[in-house]
């Protein structure tokens, strides 16, 4: 049998990714594209009914094919749309979600498609429409196809009148998703995104209907200063027209820990005993709070710096960091802020945040951060969206009312955010425990041997491990632990932590397989 295959078959369409397998003469997975002919579709025919090929859209068949149909025919998706439309453009919502599927579906622009039906294979459906062939700025594509470019598809997605359709999903995104990507760029690109697009747009213009033209024009020019028509319909563009962007990624985070929050139940505890009972835990909190972000002192050492003002000469700066903690922690008011705005929020953490690092004039106290931070490869909030996600974030959690789920709500909060350059552990600890200490709850403290699994708990919530269900257990069962220790005299508290194992490197306990232990009760 002779085939003749059609404009996309042969080598650029059955090589592997690194191109290796033509060379070596091994079929790919996803078989070889073929174009019957009048000669060769009763050849194809056979084959198909004895397995070794399949129909996928009249008159083309894959052959030799070890994937099943749908996997064989995302991969070969392109070359299979050039057959039917060749030089056609992935455009409308299917721009947007960059070339793949939405809902089973690919959306493509031709200006003069040969077939105007919808065509269905196996796992998509690929619905052509009259429209632009390759404008400027449109990024080419495999098999001679191309997809809409950021201006272009700005334009497609804006919503349209009519009925929506049936049975599919519409063509266009909506004006909300349009407004959302332009927030997105000018994120990405900031001021010079947008005016990049802009000068794109006014050179593709004549081509696109004019009504949604000038509804992008309006929204890209309101980013850059000159808006003057309505609110945005998307929440992300009118937060950063407002002068408060914030990062969509991080709110279904938030949501998805306020909802789980709101089906735990709250296991109240307060903090009982008589005063003098709590003495030495302001100390050791600050103490194991530095210790954790690597502000290591001995803790007789830490204690003649907190306590008596010693302040040694090699490391003033780190034993400010250890007085400035205590200090906040230890006074009756500062140690019991529970921020019941956002405002309040942003005004209490630019203040502790000032005491906290006024040894460090180098990380800016009390001023947000300008530079992005990261953990472990980690990348915390960009700068300019720390304040809109602090807002948006503690608004999310608005419904988070018993105090320790709040302290765990704001533990995240403050911690997805990084509001600052340094200092961003030990202020998320103490804005979590001032919610505790204004309920008259015991505060969470956090000794170097449990480390490593707080900070287990938060990067599980960081990276989708569940909605936060680790970082609640964790925390739950420091504020156990720290209820269970009396912290009356340093002396005894301090021998009860060197039985306990709490001063205890987490990475040696880790190997050795020792874990943070509860007071034998007395």
């Amino acid at each position: 049998m002779t085939e003749n295959p059609s404009p996309v078959a042969g080598p650029a369409s059955d090589r592997l990714d690194n191109g290796a397998s033509v060379a070596r003469g091994r079929p790919h997975p996803a078989g070889r594209l073929v174009v019957a002919t009048p000669q060769t579709k009763a050849g194809l025919s056979r084959q198909a009914k004895a397995g070794s090929a399949f129909r996928v859209a009249p008159n083309v068949y894959i052959v030799g094919a070890t994937l099943a149909p749908e996997q064989a025919v995302a991969y070969r998706r392109t070359a299979i749309i050039s057959v039917f439309w060749p030089g056609a453009v992935l455009s409308d919502r299917t721009a947007l979600t960059g070339g793949m599927p939405f809902e089973g579906w690919i959306f493509i622009a031709h200006p003069d498609p040969a077939r105007r039906s919808d065509l269905e294979l196996p796992g998509v459906t690929v619905s052509p429409r009259v429209g632009p062939g390759p404008l400027p700025g449109d990024t080419p594509m495999p098999d001679g196809l191309h997809i809409s470019g950021p201006a272009r598809r700005l334009v497609e997605n804006v919503s349209v009148a009519g009925r929506p359709p049936r049975g599919r999903p519409s063509r266009q995104a909506g004006t909300e998703a349009a407004e959302d990507e332009i927030d997105k760029l000018a994120r990405q690109g900031g001021a010079g995104s947008i005016q990049k697009v802009l000068s794109q747009l006014d050179t593709i213009a004549g081509q696109l209907p004019s009504g949604p033209v000038e509804a992008v024009r309006s929204r890209l020019a309101a980013v850059l200063g000159s808006f003057t028509g309505s609110k945005p319909t998307s929440e992300r563009l009118a937060a950063r027209l407002a002068g408060e962007p914030y990062d969509e990624h991080r709110l279904p985070m938030f949501r998805a820990l306020a909802d789980l929050l709101g089906d735990t139940a709250p296991e109240p505890r307060p903090a009982l005993g008589p005063t003098e009972r709590w003495t030495w835990e302001p100390f050791f909190e600050a103490y194991f709070s530095n210790f954790i972000e690597g502000t290591e002192f001995g803790v007789d050492e830490a204690r003649q710096i907190a306590i008596d003002g010693v302040v040694p000469p090699e490391r003033p700066a780190d034993a400010h960091d250890v007085a400035a903690t205590y200090r906040i922690i230890s006074d009756p008011a500062s140690r019991a802020l529970a921020p019941v705005s956002a405002d309040e929020l942003l005004d209490q953490l630019r203040d502790l945040h000032r005491v906290l690092l006024a040894a460090r004039p180098e990380k800016r106290p009390g001023e947000f951060k300008e530079r992005r931070n990261y953990a472990g490869g980690y990348a915390f909030v960009e700068p300019d969206l720390v304040v809109g996600t602090l807002r948006r974030g503690f608004d999310v959690f608005s419904s988070v009312t018993d105090p320790m789920h709040r302290a765990v709500a704001l533990m995240l909060l403050i911690t997805e955010c990084h509001p600052f350059d340094d200092g961003n552990g030990r202020l998320a600890r103490i804005v979590s425990n001032g919610v505790l200490s204004a309920a008259g709850q015991v505060r969470i403290v956090i000794p170097t041997v449990y480390r490593n699994n707080y900070l287990a708990g938060l990067a599980g919530v960081s990276n989708g491990k569940g909605r936060g269900e680790s970082l609640i257990a964790v925390l739950r069962f420091a504020q156990k632990w720290t209820a269970a220790i009396d912290w009356t005299k340093f002396e005894s508290t301090d021998e009860q932590f060197r039985r306990l194992d709490a001063y205890m490197d987490p990475g040696l306990a880790d190997a050795s397989g020792i874990r943070l232990r509860l007071p034998e009760p007395t």
